[in-house]
């Protein structure tokens, strides 16, 4: 019995051996020296056909994958009015230091280091406020001035304000990044802006006619024409009592005859007569010849400047938010 059980297990264990040479093996057992393939699709990417759920924070059915990159662009993308409002206190934050220490040193009495703080700021941070800040302190140290100090300062002044109308309108319809004054603040900022010009064009052509090289220069030509013309007439009247002198000698000397007491005095009358009339003609003739030169010229240069004040324009951008358009001002 022992016997015939023991045969039957040693066929039953044949049959096993040879099923299992001719039937594949289970997919989950990987063949030898190699890992296990779960893993791998564990950890893989899902199928690109597959629709990705993304989470979200608000109640409701999840988003597919259509819809997220849409989500993350909302998140990224901040609003214009927060990122203004960003660069506004940043700017803010950069022109206040400047500020403070140019108010402490105008009152200090150091207006001149106030200037050169500001316009220096005002370049170095391309800010608009900073540069109407340089203008008005200019204006202040001009009318402290001499004439040639006080026009290239009111000058100045223009300069700055010229740039700062150019930041305010980059400021109103530019990039973000160019923003450095509230929206809300350029109309003010615009008034600013033009007192101060109406401020420059109302000082400057009595300085310019004051400063004019054409102007100055007639004025010492006619002044020298003038004193040349005057000393060239004196000169000539000398002349003329020379002549009076050598005639009135030359009368009197055939009366004196030979005796010494009257002829001497008469002869030395004539050579005086004789010199005042040659030193009155020479100097006379120079004199006016001089004088009305430079009296010609002088008028000519007073009429030059005259017509270079009075062709003198000045043309400047003018933007606002509600407007744009140019500032023109003559000079008479």
């Amino acid at each position: 019995m022992s016997t015939v059980r023991s045969q039957g297990r040693r066929s039953l264990l044949v049959v096993g051996i040879a099923l299992s040479l001719v039937a594949p093996a289970p997919a989950w057992a990987g063949q030898p020296g190699e890992s296990n393939g779960w893993k791998t699709e564990s950890s893989a990417a899902p199928a690109e056909d597959d629709d990705t759920v993304v989470l979200d924070d608000s109640p409701g059915p999840a988003k597919k994958k259509s819809s997220s990159g849409k989500k993350k662009d909302k998140v990224k993308a901040q609003p214009r009015e927060a990122m203004i409002k960003a660069q506004v206190e940043k700017a803010e934050a950069e022109r206040a230091p400047l500020q403070d220490q140019a108010q402490q040193l105008s009152d200090a009495g150091n207006l001149e280091g106030a200037v050169g703080l500001l316009a220096g700021g005002a370049e170095a941070l391309r800010d608009p406020v900073l540069h109407l800040a340089a203008a008005d302190a200019r204006q202040k140290l001009a009318r402290k001035r001499s004439a040639d100090q006080a026009k290239a300062e009111w000058e100045a002044s223009l300069r700055h304000i010229d740039r700062a109308d150019a930041l305010l309108a980059a400021n109103s319809g530019g990039a973000v990044d160019g923003i450095r004054v509230n929206p809300d603040d350029l109309e003010t900022m615009h008034a600013w802006s033009t007192e101060l010009r109406t401020a420059a064009d109302g000082a400057l052509p009595d300085l310019v006619r004051r400063t004019n090289p054409v102007r100055r220069n007639a004025r010492g030509e006619l002044i020298a024409g003038s004193i040349f013309l005057a000393g060239g007439l004196a000169a000539l009247g000398v002349m003329g009592g020379g002549i009076y002198l050598s005639k009135s000698a030359d009368r009197e000397l055939p009366k004196a005859g030979d005796n010494p007491e009257y002829l001497a005095p008469l002869e030395a009358q004539k050579k005086q007569g004789d010199t005042m009339t040659a030193a009155g003609a020479v100097a006379g003739v120079l004199g006016v010849a001089l004088g009305v030169t430079l009296v010609a010229l002088g008028a000519t240069d007073f009429k030059k400047a005259r017509q270079e004040q009075l062709s003198r324009v000045r043309v400047s951008p003018a933007v606002a938010p509600t407007f744009g358009g140019l500032f023109v001002s003559a000079r008479f």
